[in-house]
């Protein structure tokens, strides 16, 4: 029986949502509570390795059992066993072919900052910024990105761990609300630090630290060499899973 499972969580206290051995991950914390419901050795598939102190709406993993469970009792009895800080929102029984990663279309992605006075409600939220931005020159920046390139220039996976760095960013769009700025990224996929390193080069170019043809120069002549920003993932949030 395969399920299928969609999850909620806040990403402060945990490593990831992977497992790895340098620390607690939301998969360890899943997959234990799990194997209580169940009574065998269970391993869950994610749609997304979400990094540690990023949080999600609906990130979506898969999981195969001998047992058959009410999808609905089992969300109960999970919700019930899991901390406050991880929410089950759907469970499900899925085709036993259906992957959620090979299978996903896209990934929404939502960065928000925070352009006001710091807020300690904000802390661990959003990415605190004490620097004015330029948002007209932003938001003419995001446009660029939009389209299929190369994004070698915007993440930290080695080429020789995926030579194709090519992806399609499908809307890339920023919203002014009172002191909040919300950056919104849908595309076909992403590679470590893609989403961050491009909020990054947006900042960059509010605070006017680059120009607009720099980052076309990134775009056109990809390259790991480049000097790239990396922001703080406390304000990246996962929305939703496409499939």
């Amino acid at each position: 029986m395969r399920y299928l499972c969609h999850v909620a969580y806040r990403g402060n206290n945990y490593v990831g949502f992977q497992s790895q051995i340098n620390g607690l991950a939301i998969q360890d914390v899943i997959q234990e509570q799990l194997e209580v419901i169940f009574k065998e050795k269970i391993k869950i598939i994610m749609a997304s390795r979400t990094d540690s102190k990023v949080h999600a709406l609906d990130q979506v993993f898969h999981f195969d059992a001998q047992k058959d469970i009410d999808p609905y009792r089992l969300k109960g009895s999970l919700n019930a066993l899991l901390p406050k800080d991880i929410h089950i929102n759907k469970a499900e029984v899925t085709a036993s072919d259906f992957h959620c990663r090979y299978n996903c279309k896209g990934k929404y992605y939502r960065y928000i900052i925070n352009t006001g006075e710091y807020s300690p409600f904000l802390d661990g939220f959003a990415y605190q910024c004490f620097y004015d931005l330029d948002l007209e020159k932003m938001i003419a920046v995001a446009k660029l990105f939009v389209g299929r390139h190369d994004f070698s220039s915007f993440n930290t996976t080695p080429l020789e761990v995926k030579s194709d760095q090519v992806r399609t960013i499908f809307n890339l769009d920023i919203e002014k609300r009172d002191d909040l700025l919300l950056i919104d990224i849908k595309g076909d996929g992403f590679l470590r630090h893609m989403v961050r390193m491009i909020v990054g080069t947006l900042i960059d170019v509010g605070r006017g630290q680059k120009t607009i043809q720099e980052v076309q120069k990134m775009l056109a002549e990809p390259s790991k060499d480049t000097k790239r920003y990396n922001i703080d993932a406390c304000g990246l949030y996962l929305m939703k899973i496409y499939y």
